[in-house]
């Protein structure tokens, strides 16, 4: 394989030599179009060279300088070509490096090693995380071009992505070299084109106060700074440049250019990633159109809650997954009907949940047909209408008489009520002996299983193989194992009912809420599945890394999504939690019984029923934690065989966005690239529309809307999920990161999974967007005896980072005391 390639040598058959953005140069140089003279340096040369350098290979070094000299030995732009680049679905624009003006055989060598470095940086990867690109393919070829020494430069739009009729260009140009225009470092000029006759709609003057002149920032005058830097007759040639882009390319193109001597030169033609207006909206009929033909004619309601917490943008082939585990005919289904619940048999492979503009959302008239073919409880769709946030936390309401009318109601009632009792007593009972059955009988098998498959080598397997053990995994995992595994969260949740409706008539409702809170502290899975300690003994150095990723290898961010990688992958990601997490070897602290006993003033056989129901509590939030751990590891067996069948079929990540349906497709050879790119496309456009937290059917044109501000002005309610005030701070986070070194912040979040947990450790309070009470971040919060609110969508963008908050976590209100960002001291 060659080691460099010039453009002109670039054809179909060196695509995954040149990487996205060589392969696009060369192409587009072939077919005379003005790109100025440049080679590639192979991700070949890359995979030989990048552990111990250029210079080792004395041979090739030669070559770089040869092929240096027969592009002139002037100044040229060195630029990443990553194997994934400027896909049409993934731009990676700004990841990895960009090197203008070098010249010398030695700083060009300088700079081709530092784009290859740049595949790693903390940006890019966060960013292929991001776009459920994976690593395990990637590799970097080095473009070096011969830098055009730039009056102006810019961006051309072939299409402008608001405009709706397609019949506009988008330009934004500025003084010097285009970089200060890509990386936001000036206000361009910004122009509206005619896309067929290139003449000027709209013109807007910027604010380009810097320009870059052979790779040196200088300041731009400021006569030129007042000045539109293209003419109207540049500005025709630029749009006929476009044209003949688009029409090489057979779609729209966001094309990097440079003006010199009157001449345009063509330096990038990439895919317009972002939807136009007219896909945006199109989508978002298709969104409306399936929504309406999910209602229920009486109307329906459809809420961020609970899974939203744990998935809340889930790839297509994650939610098709998942619907195993979720659907009336899946491990849910199978667990309710071991309860002796009766699922609505119509429902099927549907479940309580829909996806709504890429986002789970419950359906709030399907999740009772979950238990019942004719409910006999029912949310009150009328309550939330007239006040929506009530449905953030959507509590059923019994009535015998829903769907029966009030004449057979009646006669009926009787009948509902004893079955209601059957249930709630076998729901009892069964938890009295679960906890044992659960970690002797149910656990071990599973958890023997799963490690014995993620220790074996995947890459001999044929493809089919792949594919069966895919689906006997999927099958094991989300309905035989999940049916069990299910059951300590309702067996938790009854228990905190009883534990609370004991406490209430002595305590009040509030502090009846904070004492089941105080006596839930302490409860802890078994400590094979104790994630968090295991995280502290790491911290600690009393457990080893390896140890670490052999007990919790198959953990991870963001872990309910099947494109995420485990620790064991990217292993990397544990030194998060070690920085986070020294210093922290704090338990959790139990709250004794008899003291919230004796406040309660419960004695003789009321205070041992009290106790029984308190250990069960503790029990089965405890085992509630270690299910989903050991789920997690039939879930890591599910992504490796995808994972496998991603790189056998080279597909770079697009495994994510086919569904299981499509698998023998791909086993036939068919070509699904199209497939994947249109889904790729789907989902970040329909992840683009606004979408209420609280959805009404008779209100589906909100979709797509910008939301409306929080209610409540300086003060936000929420729903209360660990008592107590805190004032302090606000940290706004969308993703876990390193916690500052001085605590003492609000954290402000999404939801959480355990990566977050080491910005609890110096957290005094926890405001989250999406989560329930016993939700991992409630769970957590209580255990830090941390204030916590839920229930509070949008947060992240209302609170600002710095601005003074008061959190009352019994209240569930969050009061912005200064909105000036406070600075630290």
């Amino acid at each position: 394989m060659p080691d460099i390639l010039f453009f002109n040598e670039i054809t179909d058959s060196e695509a995954s030599l040149v990487g996205g953005k060589g392969f696009s140069l060369g192409k587009t140089a072939n077919a005379g179009l003005p790109v100025p003279a440049g080679f590639v340096v192979t991700v070949h040369a890359y995979r030989r060279l990048a552990g111990r350098g250029i210079r080792s290979d004395v041979g090739f070094a030669r070559a770089i300088h040869k092929a240096y000299e027969s592009i002139g030995s002037g100044l040229v732009a060195v630029r990443s070509s990553a194997t994934a680049e400027d896909a049409a679905d993934t731009s990676f624009a700004g990841q990895q490096e960009t090197i203008l003006g070098v010249k010398g055989n030695e700083p060009l060598i300088d700079a081709i090693e530092r784009c290859w470095r740049s595949l790693f940086t903390e940006r890019a990867v966060a960013y292929r995380a991001k776009q459920n690109v994976d690593a395990a393919r990637l590799a970097m070829a080095v473009v070096v071009q011969k830098l055009v020494p730039a009056e102006a430069a810019g961006v051309l739009f072939t299409r402008d992505p608001l405009d709706p009729d397609n019949k506009r260009m988008l330009v934004e140009a500025a003084w010097g070299l285009g970089e200060v225009v890509v990386s936001g470092r000036v206000q361009p000029d910004r122009f509206t084109l005619e896309r067929e006759t290139g003449s000027v709609l709209d013109r807007k003057l910027g604010s380009k106060a810097v320009r870059v002149v052979a790779g040196i920032e200088e300041h731009a005058s400021p006569q030129l700074q007042q000045q539109f830097c293209l003419s109207d007759t540049a500005l025709s040639q630029l749009a006929e440049l476009g044209r003949k882009v688009e029409a090489f390319y057979g779609d729209a193109r966001d094309v990097e250019w440079a003006y010199a001597d009157g001449t345009f030169h063509l330096l990038q033609a990439r895919p317009i990633t972002v939807a136009t207006a007219a896909e945006r909206e199109q989508v978002r009929r298709v969104v409306i159109a399936e929504l309406k033909a999910k209602a229920d004619p009486k109307g329906t309601v459809w809420v961020r809650y609970n899974l939203s917490e744990v998935l809340p943008e889930p790839t297509p082939m994650t939610w098709a997954v998942v619907q195993r585990l979720l659907a009336a005919d899946g491990g849910f289904g199978m667990m309710n009907r071991d309860l002796g619940a009766k699922p609505d048999p119509a429902l099927g492979s549907l479940s309580g949940f829909d996806l709504v503009a890429g986002r789970p959302m419950a359906n709030l008239s399907r999740l009772p047909r979950m238990q019942f073919s004719q409910p006999p409880f029912e949310y009150p769709l009328g309550l939330y209408k007239r006040d929506p946030r009530k449905a953030l936390d959507p509590k059923p309401m019994l009535n015998p008489l829903a769907g029966k009318g009030c004449f057979l109601g009646v006669f009926a009632l009787p009948g509902i009520m004893l079955k209601l009792t059957r249930l709630m007593n076998a729901t009892r009972h069964l938890s009295a002996t679960f906890s044992a059955k659960f970690t002797t009988e149910i656990a071990p098998p599973f958890v023997s299983s799963a490690r014995q498959a993620l220790t074996q080598n995947w890459s001999e397997r044929e493809p089919s193989a792949l594919v069966r053990e895919f689906d006997l995994w999927v099958n094991k995992t989300l309905l035989d194992f999940a049916r069990e595994s299910l059951k300590p969260t309702v067996f938790a949740d009854l228990a905190w009912t009883e534990v609370f409706e004991t406490l209430k008539p002595k305590l009040g409702e509030e502090r009846a809420r904070v004492a089941v809170g105080e006596l839930s502290l302490g409860a802890a899975p078994p400590e094979d599945a104790n994630l968090a300690l295991g995280i502290r003994k790491l911290a600690s150095g009393t457990i080893t890394r390896t140890e670490f990723l052999t007990q919790f290898g198959h953990r991870g961010t963001n872990e309910m999504e099947l494109a995420q990688p485990r620790w064991s992958e990217a292993p990397e990601e544990l030194d998060k939690l070690i920085r986070g997490a020294k210093g922290h070897d704090r338990a959790a602290v139990s709250v004794d019984m008899e003291k919230i006993a004796d406040e309660a003033k419960l004695g003789g056989p009321f205070r041992d029923k009290f106790a029984r129901q308190v250990e069960r509590l503790r029990t089965y939030l405890g085992l509630r934690e270690a299910g989903k751990h050991y789920l997690l590891m039939g879930y890591a067996v599910i992504r490796r065989a995808l994972v496998e069948l991603d790189r056998r079929f080279a597909l770079n990540g697009g495994i994510w966005f086919l569904t299981p349906a499509d698998l023998p497709d791909l086993l036939a050879g068919k070509d699904l690239s199209a497939k994947i790119a249109a889904a790729r496309k789907k989902r970040q456009t329909e992840l683009s529309l606004e979408v209420p937290p609280v959805l009404f059917s008779d209100d589906l044109e909100a979709i797509g809307c910008p939301l409306p501000e929080p209610t409540g002005g300086e003060e936000l309610v929420g729903v209360p999920l660990s008592a107590g005030v805190a004032e302090g701070p606000a940290l706004v986070l969308t993703e876990p990161a390193a916690p500052p070194e001085e605590g003492g912040y609000v954290l402000v979040c999404p939801s959480t999974d355990p990566a977050w947990v080491p910005l609890f450790v110096k957290a005094k309070a926890l405001v989250m967007e999406t989560g329930g009470v016993l939700s991992h971040g409630a769970i957590v919060a209580r255990e830090f005896g941390l204030p916590a609110v839920a229930g509070l969508p949008g947060a992240t963008e209302r609170l600002k980072t710095g601005q003074l908050l008061r959190v009352d976590g019994g209240r569930g209100s969050v009061t912005i005391v200064s909105s000036t960002p406070q600075p630290r001291e």
